[in-house]
């Protein structure tokens, strides 16, 4: 971790590509409360997940989620940054992805905001073309050139 530059260091990493993640405020301060004078460069402490997996289940039962696993979380800093607007590259590169396809299986949208985009073309035209209708009866069977007509 670097503290200084505000980024999470990634030394192996499953496409084998060093990176760096960089943190907002909110996890930056919550890792200077982690942080010891003689740390030894793991914020944790070990690189062995199994270590911490009775923890994380442990948590997850009594906050009652359920189903949720830590990979979730990846899916859910996709989602969150999505619907704060930022870019599909930007949320790729985030997540450290190759290809901007897997970043789409990882970015959700809640209906709300899908909502509020659809919301967002409202007034785009300024005089709304409302569809006449032909009250007109006529015995002749209906073509496209008498509903022109009509």
């Amino acid at each position: 971790m670097d503290r200084s530059r505000g980024v999470i260091l990634l030394d192996v990493t499953k496409t084998s590509r060093r990176r760096e993640v960089p943190l907002n405020e909110a996890a930056d301060g919550v890792l200077a409360r982690r942080h010891q004078a003689d740390a030894t460069g793991l914020v944790f402490g070990s690189r062995n997940w199994n270590r911490y997996r009775t923890a994380w289940e442990y948590a997850v039962e009594r906050a009652g989620l359920g189903d949720f696993r830590f990979h979730d979380l990846r899916h859910t800093y996709a989602s969150w940054l999505t619907q704060r607007g930022r870019t599909m590259k930007e949320v790729q590169e985030a997540l450290g992805h190759r290809t901007v396809t897997m970043t789409n299986r990882y970015s959700h949208l809640a209906p709300d905001h899908l909502r509020a985009a659809a919301a967002s073309l409202d007034g785009i035209l300024s005089s709304p073309v409302q569809p006449t209708i032909s009250t007109k009866r006529t015995s002749e069977p209906a073509t496209q050139e008498s509903m022109i007509r009509n």
